[in-house]
């Protein structure tokens, strides 16, 4: 052996300068080994290799503290050439296979992290040799599954060795493949142990001193000092920090189950896991309310600021993300509350929790019979998870879950993200459990020709198709059906959103229309068909040597198509085409369809004449195949014969059709267009409808005459001797105070009150005058006196006896026009008692509308609401939106504006209307003299904030109706806009009804009716709207979140496009106006319009 020393210490003298080629060694390997075969027995040759290179490399390993001093890095310099003789003697043979391996196992196990990291660096740089010709679930794979797991499980305990834990992970997978059981730990060892950072409650002196013996053992004298002072500590606790340190315990001793789930087979463990975790998700839920509150307006994609304690960096630590932290090395009951302020903490703190409840899941009865058999012990554990526990912990899952989803930034997409990796990993579990099945498969691949071929092969010619240019599209509009409905005359989405509807003239006629284009694109069809067929027939009777000198002729000379229709009469049934008769109905009326014979069909219709199926060209003469063609000389004029009838059954059906089209047009407008008849000839409903739309404009002409004539002999309304009168309903009413107001600040209108004081106060009135009065100028006219003033009657809109004396009072025609306020508007209030809410919404509107018209008022500005949109499929909200309420104060809104459209429709001439879709009004008039006063507690929020704030409602906490919304901060968002402004647009909507207004002149029929979005296009979640309020009054405001409320929808926000573009409307207040206006109104009236 000491010749083989002397070899290897003469090997290591000469051993190349880095970088070498691995040849010049294998050749001084080689020589070595050479020169020793033979001398010994070859087992004792490799033991005493194996003993020297193992030697000489832990001889140079116990001088690693002075390496790791140095800072030099010879010592790596030389571990790296002996790990190199190991590896090349294995190779020559010299040792045996499993030797590296269980040489790199025990040099990790003596060495620091740092220098496991080096020797690391140079395994993977060997991995290729390191790996030749080796056996999964055998020999020298065993040994190096075995030591680079135990690796890990060292660098678990540290906190910053995750850059080299991906290292070693990274490695494995590329060593073992994905389905490799050997690549698998079936024993499901855990990591470590969790250790505490403060023994607040140890009763057991024992452990304390096995802590202390431990310590002393090792040489650590300041643990023991550590261990001292605690123990000194808890024997004489402060009072005030008895609360502070119990929840820090009960916080902290839930990572001991995270950390060891076997200890759930204890008894009582699972008892206190459930009071640890019963105590500490309030506590998150409370600081991710806070965080979320602390945000305000800032949008959820921000990033939350951390109110955790940040470490200093440390040059000597690898990189690591700093948002993450240890919290064994940075925690103390003082510190606790800021590290669960932290948003990233307690996203890891609930991650850890759902991993352990999905874990315990697996231990229901039903979940264990399907995994737990004798061979399989990867989840061995005594312990089985009752139903009651089961559902707790299926409670636990959804609360956990929903905090993550509320934290920010990003919470929904970080709580997606925990869910994908939870469903991964259960699927990993569940085939470990299966005793890791293969799941490996082949290449894809096909049987051709009797043989099989991969991929590429089978799809070559698949492949090559693609390549070639395609034929032009057959349809020029894209699709058949659209080109189809274009060609037939439909030319707006109108045309099919209101379908055919029998008794206008002019539905007939688009009809009549409809079926002519069939017919023309039914002749296309055959025209092109006898054309591809002709040439078809062409060239298969030219031979193929003739065929190409056939085909550019072909293209010069037109196809005889009448000769291939001929050819084809077979397939056709023609039908005879009896002559007419007089029609009982009215001597230019043809006869009913299936009744009586016609003359001909196209006469029936359109004035139209018919066409034949297709034009009949001149025909080819003969060619000499094989020749140059002659040239072609065109034939002597022949009489044209008469167009045959169509013999198409298709073209058939449609003249059918059309005849019935203009027979059932005819017999409609008898009745009413009579006169006109004489005018048509045979029945020419085209020239009908032409002679009807004309009279309907001599009508409209007449009736504009007669408008003008009558508003010339009236006053006008500018005049000091008359003002038109508006009434309002609701008008003592929060909205209805501040419409009125706005109608008197014009001085154009004498302004009509009625409301029953359900909601309101007569005193809004007097004050809505009293300002009005003040306005006026000192020269006042006594109209503008008059309009200062408010006849306000108390009426029931449910007593039409009650609405028909207002009238009365005023005569037919004395009322120039209504806005329709009053209703009642409590969502969640509908819901419990629909009926009244149908009969004083949707009743009493039809009954008003009733009056109206028996006393010739025929205006009506309708105040409706965001709510006829439900849950809206766009933000912010068109008016083309669909109207799909879900609540029944909704759904009384709906169903008015369709009375109100309906009745525009019904009578056009008279009739004109616009309905207000307004969101949430606020704020009040900035004298204070006004304002929202309801009788009883508030049902809308920024008044209920203002009656806390003022001392009103004595809760001293708010409930908001859900967070979990799809919105910025998970509460609902709705367009608040100033009272004021929404006032502004009652008025022009009001203005838009006069006889000179453009506005209508877009509908797209005769009714004079439409609908109006007002609102900011900006909306404002809940908590926003707090903390608006709370810097306005400067009153801290308390909530709770609670669950949704029935028939709240999540986002409500205007899009008022519309409304600015045709009324001029406008609404520039913003939310801190309206916050202020209404905590001023609130502080000069704290008990409202009741206080003396």
């Amino acid at each position: 052996m000491s010749s083989q020393a002397q070899s290897l210490q003469s090997l290591l003298k000469a051993f190349p300068s880095r970088p070498f080629e691995q040849q010049t060694l294998d050749t001084l390997v080689d020589i070595e080994v050479r020169s020793f075969k033979g001398n010994s027995p070859a087992e004792n040759i490799k033991s005493s290799w194996e003993y020297l290179l193992k030697n000489e490399i832990f001889t140079l390993a116990a001088t690693e503290g002075n390496a790791l001093k140095s800072g030099s890095t010879e010592y790596y310099d030389g571990l790296r050439d002996r790990l190199d003789l190991v590896l090349t003697f294995t190779e020559h043979d010299a040792c045996e296979p499993a030797f590296p391996f269980t040489v790199l196992q025990d040099l990790l196990e003596t060495q620091t992290i740092s220098s496991c990291s080096h020797i690391f660096s140079w395994i993977e740089e060997r991995a290729s040799r390191l790996t030749k010709g080796m056996v999964p679930q055998k020999g020298k794979a065993l040994i190096l599954l075995r030591t680079l797991n135990d690796l890990l499980r060292r660098l678990s305990k540290m906190g910053t060795t995750t850059l080299f834990c991906g290292r070693i992970l990274t490695f494995l997978s590329g060593v073992f493949p994905l389905g490799e059981r050997s690549g698998v730990n079936l024993r499901g060892e855990y990591g470590p142990m969790w250790e505490r950072v403060k023994d607040a409650e140890n009763k057991d002196e024992d452990i304390v001193m096995d802590s202390v013996k431990a310590s002393e053992s090792s040489g650590d004298k300041m643990e023991v000092d550590e261990v001292k002072t605690e123990t000194d500590t808890k024997k004489a606790p402060t009072g005030g920090d008895d609360k502070k340190d119990g929840f820090y315990t009960i916080f902290w001793s839930l990572q001991l189950p995270f950390s060891r789930p076997p200890l759930f087979a204890s008894t009582g463990t699972f008892e206190e896991f459930k009071e640890a975790v019963d105590k500490v998700l309030p506590v998150i839920k409370e600081a991710s309310s806070k965080e979320r509150l602390m945000m305000g307006n800032r949008s959820a994609s921000g990033v939350a600021g951390s109110l955790k304690r940040k470490r200093e960096s440390d040059i000597r630590e690898e990189t690591n993300n700093s948002d993450y932290f240890f919290a064994k090395f940075l925690t103390s009951p003082d510190l606790l509350e800021l590290e669960i302020a932290d948003t990233h903490f307690r996203r890891q703190v609930l991650f850890q929790l759902l991993i352990v409840l999905n874990h315990l899941l697996s231990f229901t009865k039903a979940a264990k019979a399907v995994w737990s058999t004798p061979r399989n012990r990867s989840l061995q554990m005594d312990f089985t998870l009752e139903p009651a526990d089961a559902q707790w912990v299926q409670e636990v899952i959804a609360k956990a879950s929903a905090e993550l989803r509320s934290t920010a930034p990003n919470g929904p997409t970080f709580a997606d993200t925990v869910n994908v990796i939870l469903d991964r990993e259960k699927n990993w579990v569940k085939w470990k459990n299966d005793m890791c099945a293969p799941f490996d498969r082949g290449p894809w691949a096909a049987e051709v020709d009797g043989r099989k071929v991969g991929l590429e092969e089978a799809t070559r010619a698949a492949r090559a198709k693609r390549r070639e240019e395609p034929e032009d599209w057959a349809y020029s509009l894209g699709s058949q059906p659209l080109t189809e409905i274009w060609e037939m005359g439909y030319r707006d989405l109108n045309d099919l959103h209101n379908p055919f509807q029998a008794g206008d003239v002019k539905d007939f006629v688009k009809k009549v229309k409809q079926e002519d284009a069939r017919i023309d694109m039914r002749k296309k069809t055959l025209a092109r068909n006898a054309e591809r067929i002709a040439q078809a027939r062409v060239k298969a009777a030219a031979p193929p040597k003739e065929l190409a000198a056939l085909e550019p002729l072909s293209q010069e000379i037109p196809t005889p198509v009448s000769d291939t229709l001929k050819a084809d009469q077979s397939l056709i049934t023609p039908r005879p085409i009896p002559s007419a008769t007089s029609s009982p109905l009215h001597p230019s009326l043809p006869a009913k369809p299936g009744s009586s014979p016609s003359k001909s069909i196209s006469d029936a219709g359109t004035s139209s004449p018919a066409q034949p199926v297709v034009p009949v060209p001149a025909p080819v003469p003969a060619l000499s195949l094989g020749a140059a063609p002659a040239p072609v000389t065109a034939p002597s004029p022949a009489p044209r014969p008469a167009p045959a009838p169509p013999t198409d059954d298709q073209i058939l059906k449609f003249q059918e059709n059309k005849h019935r089209w203009s027979w059932l047009a005819l017999r409609t407008a008898r009745d009413q267009h009579l006169q006109h008849f004489g005018k048509i000839g045979t029945g020419d409903v085209t020239l009908l409808a032409q002679e009807i739309d004309a009279e309907k404009e001599r009508e409209k002409e007449r009736e504009r005459e007669k408008t003008q004539k009558s508003e010339e002999m009236m006053p006008s309304m500018s005049t000091e001797t008359a003002i038109g009168r508006v009434l309002v309903t609701g008008g003592a009413g929060y909205i209805g105070s501040h419409v009125i107001y706005a109608l008197q600040q014009t001085r154009r209108y004498k302004v009509i009150s009625i409301d029953n004081h359900h909601n309101s106060f007569p005193a809004s009135l007097t004050r809505v005058a009293q300002i009005a009065r003040d306005a006026l100028p000192e020269n006042a006219s006594e109209t503008d006196k008059d309009s200062a003033e408010i006849d306000a009657i108390q009426c029931d809109l449910t007593n039409p006896e009650q609405i028909k004396a207002v009238f009365e009072r005023y005569g037919k025609g004395g009322i120039w026009g209504v806005v329709h306020i009053a209703a009642y508007k409590a969502v969640g209030e509908s819901v419990e008692i629909p009926l009244t809410y149908y009969a004083n919404n949707v009743a009493a509107t039809v009954s008003l509308l009733q009056t109206m018209s028996d006393y010739d008022c025929t205006r009506i500005v309708y105040s409706s609401s965001a709510t006829v949109y439900g849950t809206p499929p766009i933000i912010p909200i068109p008016e083309t939106t669909r109207l799909k309420a879900d609540s029944p104060y909704g759904k009384t809104k709906v169903m008015s504006e369709m009375v109100i459209d309906d009745l525009c429709h019904a009578e056009p001439q008279r009739w004109r209307g616009i309905s207000l879709r307004y969101f949430n009004p606020a704020g009040a008039h900035p004298s204070g003299l006004i304002g929202e006063d309801p009788r009883g507690r508030p049902g809308n929020l920024l008044p209920l904030l203002a009656h806390m704030a003022i001392g009103r409602v004595k809760d001293s906490t708010l409930k908001v109706f859900g967070n979990d919304y799809p919105t910025p901060d998970g509460t609902c968002v709705r367009d608040y806009l100033h009272v004021l402004d929404l006032a502004s647009g009652h008025l022009l909507a009001l203005d838009a009804l006069a006889p000179n207004s453009t506005i209508f002149d877009n509908c797209p029929d005769d009714a004079r009716y439409k609908a109006y979005n007002l609102g900011k296009g900006r909306g404002m979640s809940v908590l926003q709207i707090v903390e608006a309020m709370r810097k306005a009054t400067g009153f801290d405001f308390k909530y709770e979140i609670i669950g949704r409320r029935r028939g709240d929808v999540p986002d409500l926000t205007a899009n008022p496009a519309l409304a600015e573009k045709e009324l001029g409307f406008k609404a520039p207040q913003p939310l801190e106006v309206m916050c202020r206006d209404l905590w001023n109104w609130q502080t000069k009236n704290p008990q409202g319009y009741g206080q003396q």
